[in-house]
């Protein structure tokens, strides 16, 4: 391919740091903590609202993706869901708590959405030869975000403003470090005709698309396989991590904060390291790797909370943060390398789907083990590293010779 403008990666790196912002303030930390230590909901209502809106993602993904590898391309869908989030965004906590779960799964659907073709226009901005570096800047850029939304959220929060006013600053920022992208990443297109799907045949979209997958060695697989990872850690990211460090951990909301905000300045760290090395070593590997980190992670947290051994918890931190940056900038390159570049927006709708289906049960299975078993948030986090170990399992399955084969001589796999 040509080479990247500067402009065009910048542009994209900036989208990763915009959409940042809201997935760490709004359901990873203040949204969810407003909802359920002020507004007294549970942590089974805030999974049910948060699975609502993954149900729909789900449906929708792939379609999606498939609309955005016609001649229409990306960028377009891109702007209309990252509109749609900022709105709802910007409204929360405006109306009525009822109104805003409701604008809160709103923007949901609209970031997830817009993750779809964001993470497929990872093409447009890198090569074969450096698409893990590549990917890894962008986790990094997005943490950096997180600290930027953490920042003006502390900082409004010295002065005294509400969290009304926090989550309208979430939706300023998102604007403003959003609008490069839409102005000058270059896109590539990969296709001359224009995809006509009606959204009422989304389900079949996913259908046909699952049936697709077959015909590339290893993809399937690999989004089966993806499910268990992503049902844990969406789980705790989804906002209930924040709850878990108030609630189960005994924390004070400023302790929580503090904790999460290293974690975030070690994702930085981790992103690029790992994007880096997953263009020398493969992502495979590097994927492996930070499932067994999460592990040992999610273990030390169940261990600070019974023991009272607190400052396990900071180790928690350091080692989950690090792990959470590498992960998401691994298995985006993975998923590059599986798939052909003309259906990569199709197939990032199914990765997507995956994703969000896991969240859809993962907060509902955590509800049910806290709210209706009462058998407490440690079991939940327990439940959460049974599916991290189901998944290097089901890794540890798929042969490594199957990232060593060429994918239909478009492709090389390394």
């Amino acid at each position: 391919m040509d080479k990247v403008k500067p402009k065009s990666l910048i542009s994209w790196l900036l989208f990763d740091l915009a959409n940042t912002v809201y997935a760490f303030v709004i359901p990873g930390l203040y949204f969810s903590v407003w909802l359920v230590s002020e507004k007294g909901w549970t942590d089974q209502q805030l999974g049910f609202a948060t699975s609502s809106a993954m149900i729909i993602v789900a449906i929708l993904g792939p379609w999606v993706g498939r609309k955005s590898d016609g001649s229409e391309g990306k960028k377009r869908l891109l702007l209309l869901m990252t509109i749609m989030c900022i709105i709802s965004t910007f409204l929360l906590g405006t109306f009525t708590v009822q109104i805003s779960v409701l604008l809160f799964v709103i923007s949901l659907i609209g970031f997830n959405l817009g993750s779809v073709v964001y993470d497929a226009l990872l093409i447009s901005v890198s090569t074969e030869e450096n698409r893990g570096k590549i990917s890894g800047m962008g986790v990094a850029f997005g943490y950096i975000g997180s600290l930027i939304g953490f920042g003006v959220a502390t900082v409004l929060q010295n002065f005294g403003y509400s969290y009304v006013e926090i989550f309208r600053s979430v939706a300023i920022l998102f604007l403003i470090f959003s609008l490069p992208a839409f102005i000058f990443i270059e896109e590539k297109f990969v296709s001359a005709e224009k995809v006509k799907i009606s959204i009422l045949n989304s389900l079949n979209v996913v259908i046909k698309s699952w049936k697709h997958t077959r015909q590339y060695k290893g993809l399937t697989r690999f989004l089966v396989g993806r499910f268990f990872y992503a049902d844990a850690i969406n789980t705790l990211i989804s906002g209930l991590l924040a709850v878990y460090l108030v609630e189960e951990a005994g924390l004070t909301p400023a302790d929580s904060q503090n904790i999460l905000a290293l974690a975030i300045v070690i994702s930085i760290i981790g992103g690029y390291i790992f994007g880096k090395a997953a263009d020398k070593y493969g992502p495979r590997k590097l994927i492996l790797i930070s499932i067994f980190c999460w592990i040992i992670s999610l273990s030390l947290a169940i261990v600070a909370t019974e023991f009272d051994q607190m400052w396990l918890i900071y180790v928690t931190g350091v080692l989950g943060g690090f792990n959470i940056g590498g992960i998401f900038a691994v298995d985006r390159v993975f998923m590059t390398r599986l798939s052909p570049e003309k259906h990569l927006g199709e197939f990032y709708g199914l990765y997507s789907t995956v994703g969000r289906f896991a969240t859809i049960l993962g907060p509902i299975l955590w509800g049910l083990i806290v709210n209706s078993l009462g058998l407490g948030r440690n079991v939940a986090m327990g439940s959460l590293i049974l599916l991290l170990a189901k998944y290097s399992i089901t890794l540890l399955n798929v042969s490594s010779a199957l990232i060593m084969i060429p994918f239909l001589s478009h492709s090389k796999v390394s």
